[in-house]
């Protein structure tokens, strides 16, 4: 039976890193950008006990940011497994732990209702047959490796089947580091065991089959992609999984970020990486904790809402959203005053509102100094806005027209919803 649940609908999700790697406490990619032997990394499921791992607290943390749904890392590029399967002994189950969290995590999202989707890394340091030269993220062969994708492929079809038939609804795939390799049965795989999964760009040679592109990080949305988008970035400003001394983000960037492309019409996917034990980090939890804090308050200028561009000048940085007669403006590069101008908008609102506080805001129609020797056309100004009330999140001004002002001022411009 297909899935229910539309998974582009300009929703926050969670994003969930986490393994041996996390025993470290560096980098999620230690095994590759140190250079430690296979043997000597696999020393590290020794120390990975999850002895304080709660799957509630996790998806509590989730709701906290309003999210969701969550992506957990069921395989990351070091090949170790977070469930306990019967292709390999490298796996969750064999460690101090003795216990399968994927299992468990997805309980606690199916008893709380939310969704959750699987990553699974191409990339596996651990399996003698792996090595793809033709791909990236690649650690050379070890004496006694025998690379054969094809044999791999079969090992990972094998995994695929254990992990979206054991753990329930499964809504979306998120394969990592393409192969290159044309193998359009790992995705049928994927759509037969769970009708109406949705599956990403980095799978094997399937950006023209998959449902969706996974920017990250500091990507710039220039130009609206084919695809549907998720984009995503981490609490960290350096690792996905755990670091001890992360750097990390502030709750302004990520907020200004996420309002950059959920206003785009675009999910957002932010991630947390728990330590060892199972606990997140203080600074992570308070960071999700924030962003969802920010999301509630503004919440309603992204669902059932249009994307409309060309509402205002584009060098002005503001993003607009409409629903009927009310428009939204964001401020995803931040707002560094107390008024805006609107141009070439020039329809005066019944009521004009801060979101993130319910302030009540000044309107008025007025030429702009600047515009006074070009023609001096009128344009709508807002101001009083309280700019230090939302230093340290992403502004969100509601415009309330009266029946058909707002249509009319906007004849010419284009209003779309996007990657939706």
């Amino acid at each position: 039976m297909a899935h229910d649940w539309k998974m582009f609908d300009r929703r926050l999700g969670m994003f969930v890193h986490w393994g041996i790697y996390s025993v470290a406490g560096r980098h999620e990619q230690i095994q590759w950008r140190e250079r430690i032997p296979r043997s000597e990394y696999a020393r590290l499921a020794e120390g990975f006990a999850a002895g304080r791992f709660d799957p509630d607290r996790l998806v509590a943390i989730a709701e906290s940011a309003d999210a969701e749904y969550i992506v957990c890392t069921a395989k990351h590029h070091d090949g170790f497994c977070m469930w306990d399967t019967a292709t390999t002994d490298f796996k969750v189950t064999n460690t101090p732990a003795r216990r399968d969290v994927l299992a468990e995590l997805a309980a606690a999202c199916h008893r709380r209702g939310m969704k959750l989707g699987l990553y699974f890394s191409n990339p596996d340091w651990h399996h003698p047959c792996a090595f793809n030269p033709i791909s990236t993220h690649q650690i050379a062969p070890e004496p006694g490796d025998t690379p054969d994708m094809g044999r791999y492929a079969e090992y990972s079809k094998a995994q695929l089947t254990e992990l979206l038939t054991r753990y329930g609804e499964i809504v979306c795939l998120f394969w990592d580091i393409p192969t290159h390799v044309a193998r359009p049965d790992m995705d049928a795989l994927a759509r037969r065991l769970q009708p109406g999964i949705m599956i990403n760009d980095r799978g094997w040679d399937n950006k023209d089959d998959c449902d969706y592109s996974t920017p990250e990080r500091d990507w710039q949305w220039d130009v609206q992609p084919e695809k549907p988008v998720e984009a995503c970035d981490s609490v960290g400003a350096v690792a996905w999984g755990y670091r001890e001394r992360e750097d990390y983000r502030s709750a302004g960037y990520l907020a200004r970020r996420i309002d950059r492309f959920l206003a785009g019409g675009a999910n957002y996917i932010l991630n947390i990486g728990p330590k060892a034990d199972g606990t997140v980090p203080d600074e992570a939890s308070a960071l999700m904790a924030a962003v969802g804090g920010w999301k509630r308050r503004v919440g309603e200028a992204f669902r059932g809402v249009e994307t409309a561009a060309g509402v205002v000048a584009p060098e002005s940085g503001i993003l607009c959203t409409r629903r009927g007669d009310t428009l939204y403006l964001h401020f995803p590069d931040g707002l560094d005053r107390s008024g805006v101008d609107l141009f070439p908008l020039a329809a005066l609102p019944r009521r004009a509102t801060l979101l993130n506080t319910g302030t009540p805001l000044k309107t008025e129609l007025f030429v702009h100094p600047d515009r006074l020797l070009k023609g001096g056309e009128t344009s709508l100004h807002v101001w009083g806005i309280p700019t230090a009330a939302v230093a340290d999140e992403c502004a969100v001004v509601r415009l309330d027209f009266r029946p058909a002002v707002l249509s009319t001022a906007l004849r010419g411009a284009s209003t779309t919803a996007p990657g939706g």
